[in-house]
Order: C-alpha cells, then sequence, then structure tokens
C-alpha cells in the first residue's frame, strides 16, 4: 500500500482573490475603484473554488476570500447608496 503524498501548496488565484478583497475594502472611499476590486476579489476566489473542487483540494481558504469580498462589496454598495464616498470618477469640484 504505497501512498504517494502531495504537497499542500498555495494557489495564485486565492492569494490574488484576498488581495483583491482587502484592496476593495480599503478603497471604500472611492466608489467604482472599490467596487471593481471587490468583485474581481469575488470573481478570482469562485474561480479558484471550482478549480479546488475539481481537483479535490482544501477549500477553506477559497471560502474565506469569497466571503472577504462579499462583504467588502456590500460595504462599497452601502458607501454608495447613502453618497458618503469622498472620490468618484468624473466628480472635479
Amino acid at each position: 500500500m504505497d501512498i504517494e503524498m502531495k504537497p499542500q501548496t498555495l494557489r495564485g488565484f486565492v492569494v490574488v482573490s484576498l488581495i483583491f478583497g482587502v484592496l476593495g475594502g480599503g478603497f471604500y472611499w472611492w466608489v467604482p475603484m472599490g467596487m471593481v476590486l471587490s468583485m474581481a476579489g469575488l470573481l478570482f476566489g469562485l474561480v479558484d473554488w471550482t478549480m479546488a473542487r475539481r481537483r479535490s483540494l482544501n477549500a477553506r481558504l477559497s471560502i474565506a476570500a469569497i466571503i472577504l469580498s462579499l462583504a467588502t462589496l456590500a460595504l462599497d454598495i452601502v458607501i454608495a447608496l447613502n453618497g458618503l464616498q469622498t472620490w468618484t470618477f468624473g466628480d472635479f469640484r
């Protein structure tokens, strides 16, 4: 019974998803940029989650990245709907 162990590696898409999720929260004051970064983080998290599920890898970090990106996207939406942003594209006052 020879079992081959695969080394656990950190996948690139999940790292990018976490970075975009954090940046989306950091750019909440700049409405379009924060939303774009949060949606990109969500997209990369979903791509990594599906790749991890197909390869039978651990998907916990992907789920954490998806939740982080969803939370920052919700924050960006609330900021945009209430008009609390400090800077938008095309606002040259």
